[in-house]
Formats: C-alpha cells, sequence, structure tokens
C-alpha cells in the first residue's frame, strides 16, 4: 500500500476513533534526521516546529551523532516526544561515527562531542520511557523511502552519515527520495559564508565531509539551508519572551533552557539554524534561494569540510548537481510564525 494510501486509512481510523491528529491530508510525509540534544539546541527547536506545524507528517525520526554522541541525541529525543505528547512517532537510532572522520585533538578542544562514547546524562524530566526501535536508522530511512518513491521528504539536520549510508546501501534509494532538506555548509561565494567550526568550515559537514560529498552529489534533489541563511537570523530576549508568554509544555522547556542564559546575558543574540531549514519547508517564501552546483572538500588537508557553491560547473568540481541555495530570510515573517506554532496545545 503506497504511503498516501495509508496516511489517509489512518487518518479515517483515527477519526472514526473520534480521536485529533495534528496532520491533515496534504500534509508533507517526512524523515526527520537529527544530531539531536535537548533545548536550547537547534535541534530542539526544529523539532518544536516540526511536530506543532500540521503542513508535515513526521513518520520517523533518525539520530545521528553531531552535537553530542549518539545515545545522547537518542535519549533526548525520546525524552522530548514524551514531553510534546507525541510517543507514537517511531525512533532508530544511526551511525555513531563519521564514515571516515575520526576523533583528533581539534575536535576535543572545539565545540561538538560527536566522537563520544560516554553513556547519555538524564535529560530533563529524567530518562524517556519509550523505547527505541529496533531497526538501524539507514536500513529504515531505505525501507520506508523504497516502498513510498517519490513520496517521502528527508529533512537532514546533522552529519548526513545516515542518508550517505542509505545511499550506499541501494542504488535506487536516491531516485526514490522526493527531496532533501539539508541544514548544513556554507557557501563563501555569497553573503555571510563564513564557517563556524573552521574559518570555512560549517559544522554538521565538517563532522562528515565524506558523507555530505556522497549526499550531494547523488542526485536527490536538494534545498540546502547553510550558514548564510542562518545569519539572517536574530533570536533576542525581547523575541524570547513573546515566546513564552504563553505556558504549554514547550514553551515551559524553553523558559528552564533559555530564560537562564537570557538572565546571566540578557543582551545575547541566539542564531537559528535547523528551524529554518524546517520552516523553508512549511512555507517557501519564508527564504530567498538561488540554484548552484555545491561540493565539499573531503581532502584531508586545510579545506577538509569546506563547501562550494557556484553558479556553473568549475575544475574538479565535475559530478556536482544544481540545488536550491538558501541565503536570504524574511526574519519577522519566519519569527512570528514560530512563536506561533510552539504557542499551540501540544498534540493538537
Amino acid at each position: 500500500m503506497k504511503l498516501r494510501s495509508r496516511v489517509l486509512l489512518c487518518c479515517w481510523l483515527i477519526g472514526f476513533a473520534g480521536l485529533t491528529s495534528a496532520q491533515n491530508d496534504d500534509s508533507i510525509p517526512i524523515i526527520f534526521d537529527t544530531d539531536f540534544a535537548m533545548p536550547p539546541t537547534d535541534d530542539a527547536l526544529a523539532l518544536m516546529l516540526a511536530l506543532q506545524s500540521p503542513e508535515l507528517d513526521i513518520l520517523g525520526i533518525t539520530t545521528v551523532a553531531g552535537n553530542h554522541s549518539l545515545e545522547q541525541a537518542t535519549s533526548d529525543v525520546l525524552r522530548m516526544l514524551e514531553i510534546a505528547e507525541r510517543i507514537d512517532i517511531p525512533v532508530h537510532e544511526g551511525a555513531d561515527l563519521p564514515l571516515v572522520h575520526r576523533v583528533s585533538d581539534f575536535a576535543v578542544k572545539s565545540y561538538g562531542s560527536w566522537y563520544s562514547d560516554e553513556p547519555p546524562t538524564e535529560p530533563y524530566g529524567g530518562f524517556a520511557k519509550k523505547k527505541v526501535e529496533d531497526e538501524p536508522a539507514a536500513a529504515y530511512i531505505e525501507r520506508e523511502v523504497l516502498a513510498n518513491p517519490g513520496e517521502i521528504t528527508i529533512v537532514a539536520l546533522g552529519p548526513l552519515t545516515n542518508i550517505a549510508r542509505a545511499i550506499q546501501s541501494n542504488p535506487d534509494f536516491a531516485g526514490k527520495v522526493k527531496q532533501l532538506v539539508i541544514m548544513g555548509g556554507a557557501v563563501a561565494s555569497l553573503p555571510d559564508g563564513a564557517g563556524n567550526i573552521t574559518p570555512n568550515a560549517e559544522y554538521n559537514f565538517w563532522v562528515d565531509p565524506e558523507a555530505a560529498r556522497i549526499t550531494l552529489r547523488s542526485g536527490i534533489p536538494i534545498e540546502l539551508s547553510p550558514l548564510n541563511v542562518s545569519r539572517k537570523s536574530a533570536l533576542t530576549r525581547d523575541w524570547y519572551n513573546k515566546m513564552v508568554a504563553v505556558e504549554t509544555p514547550l514553551t515551559n522547556l524553553l523558559k528552564i533552557s533559555l530564560g537562564p542564559r537570557f538572565e546571566t546575558d540578557p543582551d545575547r543574540v541566539w542564531l537559528m539554524y535547523d528551524q529554518i531549514a524546517v520552516a523553508s519547508l512549511i512555507d517557501p517564501s519564508l527564504v530567498t534561494s538561488e540554484k548552484m552546483y555545491v561540493d565539499v572538500d573531503d581532502n584531508h588537508d586545510i579545506n577538509y569540510g569546506v563547501s562550494l557553491g557556484g553558479s556553473e560547473v568549475w575544475p574538479g568540481a565535475e559530478g556536482t548537481q544544481q540545488m536550491n541555495v538558501q541565503h536570504d530570510l524574511d526574519w519577522p515573517r519566519f519569527i512570528k510564525m514560530f512563536i506561533e506554532r510552539v504557542q499551540r496545545p501540544v498534540a493538537d
């Protein structure tokens, strides 16, 4: 049975039982691939937005090592689903290390602990009772996409290891994905294109450059949300105060995680990364994009993990594909939409 038919049947059965559903018949079926961590991380806020948006139907969540260890990502996202009252969404654990990249002194001294094998710390409210699924993330992604060709969008908000593994596993996989929305990269030929882990490399692509290169060259239709567009955002204390003015389980979690930080530093400005990638799927008019050819340097040298973009293919970039690259944002509309969504009752 095709995915759309199954979704319609499930919606009919749910309605027949007198329950409510956050999705509608026109919802976009997505797989949410994430190096998750509890708020205030961008992954957590992006999941809040996705969960509270009827335009999106989250079929499953897949975790990957990135911000922290794989174990931490999985533990945190399971607990987040309990807080959001969405324990119906399955969680599949993915790659605990990049394809090739291994820990270095620089990695240890820099942001992130993707290489860690430490047990997860206890999330807010305690460890989740909800359990992870037995099927590994890449196998789940591959199976779901092949069973529903041309229907599933993957939202990838961390290192692209799980996606690359699915691409490598089956030559038919890439041609069956409807779209891939990626938060990653920094394009120097566009404004605000510097890196955030090395001078020119963005963190997600730097953690697993080999996976990023495989994915960007796969032929999957891609919407790339790089640092360029993230730097058009500015979450200030005033916006935060508006956000938590309504009490819900999600805004209470934001009070606990973001509140103390704004109390310590009232003038702090937070950039929003993964949230923009999710929002651009809900409402593409929020961002301005440009068609570009984008590639990733996977040579183990000074440019490891650097993404490069151009209007035409350049020498050495043969085999790259053209994609939409976001570079500007309607910030007022975006933040107003974000606030309105997280203030909605959970599981509404």
